[in-house]
């Protein structure tokens, strides 16, 4: 493996821990938050019917990807044996639920909420550090 590769690998695992930062903090908004702030985006969007998919919340799922990439990052480091096929394909959909849920928040729901904010940025950065660990 090359030392860009390495960077490269670095970033997407730098990007997916700022993003299950995010996801967390929305998923405890299910929960706890709103009862504080019911008017704020954030628990706008958390309350709004598209923030699920069979009665789930999508940041629940957002948790369960980047702790994915974050477990294929150290399994890795340990077995020296990445899973690219799932872990591009599960970049993949990331990216076509990221602008789903852009879509959505910004059209339709007409607000903008920082936390989907920075789980939006830290799906396009690790999509750019996958990029450059296949190009470089």
């Amino acid at each position: 493996m090359h030392d860009s590769s390495i960077f490269s690998l670095i970033a997407l695992g730098g990007a997916a821990i700022f993003g299950l930062q995010g996801a967390l903090s929305l998923a405890v908004r299910h929960h706890i938050v709103r009862d504080h702030h019911p008017l704020s985006a954030c628990n706008i969007v958390a309350l709004s019917k598209e923030s699920r998919i069979a009665n789930i919340p999508v940041a629940y799922g957002a948790v369960i990807f980047y702790g994915f990439v974050l477990t294929q990052l150290l399994r890795g480091i340990y077995l020296e044996d990445i899973q690219m096929f799932w872990l591009n394909s599960a970049m993949v959909a990331s990216l076509l639920l990221t602008c789903y849920y852009a879509y959505v928040m910004f059209f339709k729901l007409r607000l903008v909420c920082m936390g989907c904010l920075r789980i939006y940025l830290a799906n396009l950065l690790m999509a750019a550090a996958l990029l450059a660990y296949h190009l470089y």
